[in-house]
């Protein structure tokens, strides 16, 4: 026996399974993004872009030059400030009266979001981040 506690030939054995790990990871990982599961492509931020001056301009300030909106809506920068991508996919995901039913496919969500937080001013790391359920300041007792 070697000094460890196994024969020689138990270590060259353990040496040959630990060889072929890095490549049974790297088989595991190809059947994966085979099967569905590889990681989506990048959103892309002009087509988000183009979808929003499509579907939203008339309601929301989708830009920072532009004026104002023909509702009282919030802007996408406001949007992408104050709530988190889950939070805006799901809200896209579903139909409201107040919207027209875009009926978007998840891409085209990832390619209006990514649009949405391109326009938002980046996050103070010294200011808490918004509570959803806090009342506007005008409404607080």
């Amino acid at each position: 026996m070697t000094q460890g506690g196994g024969s020689h030939s138990d270590q060259i054995s353990i040496m040959k399974m630990m060889s072929r790990f890095p490549l049974t990871i790297l088989m595991a990982a190809g059947a994966m993004s085979l099967a569905g599961f590889a990681p989506a492509a990048a959103a892309d931020v002009k087509q988000g872009a183009r979808l929003a001056q499509r579907w939203c301009a008339s309601c929301h300030v989708i830009t920072p030059g532009q004026p104002k909106a023909a509702a009282d809506a919030p802007s996408f920068a406001a949007i992408s400030a104050a709530r988190k991508v889950p939070e805006i996919t799901g809200f896209l995901l579903q139909s409201h009266p107040s919207m027209p039913d875009m009926n978007l496919s998840r891409d085209e969500i990832a390619d209006l979001i990514a649009y949405m937080q391109s326009l938002a001013p980046p996050a103070d790391p010294l200011k808490p981040p918004p509570q959803k359920d806090d009342p506007p300041k005008q409404f607080r007792g």
